[in-house]
């Protein structure tokens, strides 16, 4: 373990919580170990430990998110994609298999949909080239890959590249697992914001899930 993530490592201990830690377990069903530090809590330990050692470099900043992913403890991972969001200029194109890796380990919806959302988003908005290898995503086994596909853009807005979205979309529209519904109507309902018209046409000319179909029309 680097001393970087002892540091980590002994500073969340401190302020464990038995009782919490319990029930974050049960809610994320009982697949990771928890210590039971709540966001604010965390990052009020975690912030000052990272403002004092900055990354030298991008390799520097792999090593360490990836030592902090491989512990127990799931509070850690939050950890790492605070960090790694912090200096996520760092990340270039040779990165982008590192993220996927991330993705796909210790794989949950809550640090699955921050790294699509706030890594792979700023990554792929830097560098638009990278959406074509993105979009190679949507056929990839691994349920968390292909959500991260579909929602990466979510915070693009007017930016969002539709035809792209309408592609994953499609792409998955026949697939019954829930994570991959519930990403096709996060990212729909989140354009729909900008395109209700465009949105509401493309679900009603379009076979999904009725649940899902229901949940972005009740959106608009």
């Amino acid at each position: 373990m680097l001393r970087f993530t002892q540091e980590i490592l002994l500073a969340l201990r401190a302020i464990s919580n038995e009782e919490e830690a319990h029930e974050m377990s049960k809610k994320a069903r009982e697949q990771f170990d928890f210590l039971g530090i709540r966001l604010v809590p965390r990052r009020e330990v975690t912030y000052p430990i990272f403002d004092r050692n900055p990354p030298k470099n991008d390799e520097e900043l792999v090593a360490r998110v990836e030592d902090m992913w491989s512990q127990p403890y799931r509070e850690i991972q939050y950890a790492a994609c605070d960090y790694l969001f912090r200096h996520k200029d760092l990340l270039g194109g040779q990165h982008l298999n590192f993220l996927k890796k991330l993705i796909k380990t210790r794989a949950w919806r809550d640090t699955v949909d921050t790294l699509a959302a706030c890594i792979l988003g700023d990554l792929a908005w830097r560098l638009p080239a990278l959406r074509s290898k993105i979009a190679a995503w949507i056929r990839d086994p691994n349920i968390w890959v292909r959500r991260s596909a579909i929602i990466f853009q979510i915070q693009y807005k007017d930016h969002t590249d539709w035809q792209l979205l309408r592609q994953f979309c499609l792409t998955c529209a026949k697939d019954d697992d829930y994570y991959i519904r519930n990403g096709i109507g996060r990212a729909l309902s989140e354009y729909a914001r900008i395109n209700p018209t465009e949105v509401r046409r493309f679900v009603q000319d379009n076979s999904f899930a009725e649940q899902t179909t229901q949940e972005i029309l009740r959106m608009i």
